[in-house]
Formats: C-alpha cells, sequence, structure tokens
C-alpha cells in the first residue's frame, strides 16, 4: 500500500474512533452517570487494545520469514492502489459519517 493511502488510511481510523469514542461516552455518562463512564469505556478501550495488539503480533510475526516479506512487496509494488479514489471514497465517508450524526442528534 502507498504511504499516501495508508496515512489517509489511518487519519480516517482516527476521526472515525475519536467521534464514536466521544458518542459512546455520552451515551454512557446519560445511562451510568460521568463516573461509571469512565471506568466502563476505560475498561472497554484496554480489552479493545489488548485485542488490537495480539491480532498485530499475530500478522507480523506471519510475515517473519523474508521470502514471504519480499514477495508481499513484489505484489504491493504490481498492484498499486489509485490514490485519487481512495482519497474520494475516506472524503465521501466522512461526509456521509458527519450527515447521519448531525441526523442523529436533531
Amino acid at each position: 500500500m502507498g504511504k499516501g493511502i495508508g496515512m489517509m488510511t489511518a487519519v480516517l481510523g482516527t476521526y472515525m474512533t475519536l467521534k464514536m469514542w466521544a458518542e459512546f461516552n455520552e451515551a454512557l455518562g446519560t445511562v451510568f452517570g460521568a463516573s461509571w463512564a469512565i471506568i466502563i469505556s476505560t475498561m472497554v478501550f484496554l480489552i479493545y487494545q489488548s485485542n488490537k495488539n495480539d491480532k498485530m503480533y499475530e500478522t507480523q510475526f506471519g510475515n517473519a520469514s523474508p521470502e514471504r516479506a519480499a514477495k508481499t512487496k513484489q505484489m504491493e509494488s504490481d498492484n498499486q492502489a489509485p490514490f485519487v479514489f481512495v482519497a474520494g471514497l475516506y472524503l465521501f465517508v466522512l461526509v456521509v459519517f458527519e450527515i447521519l450524526l448531525s441526523a442523529l442528534e436533531t
């Protein structure tokens, strides 16, 4: 994957995570109160992060052989993703997400 597309994916993932995290905390605060919302959301985040780290470790451990890493790099260089299409798709996702959030708030 190209560096530009990788960076856009990281930014989009971070943006969506922060927006959804804010909605999650607000909903928990309404139901349980602010103190319990912080405790519950911290526990959920720790479990999520632990699972994410486990999957990332398994993925990286599977690519430990030099032959597999070289083959993966060759396949990625042969099949480069179209940057403008991916950027447009991510922009579309952001716009739709913001429209849906604003519709839910009103």
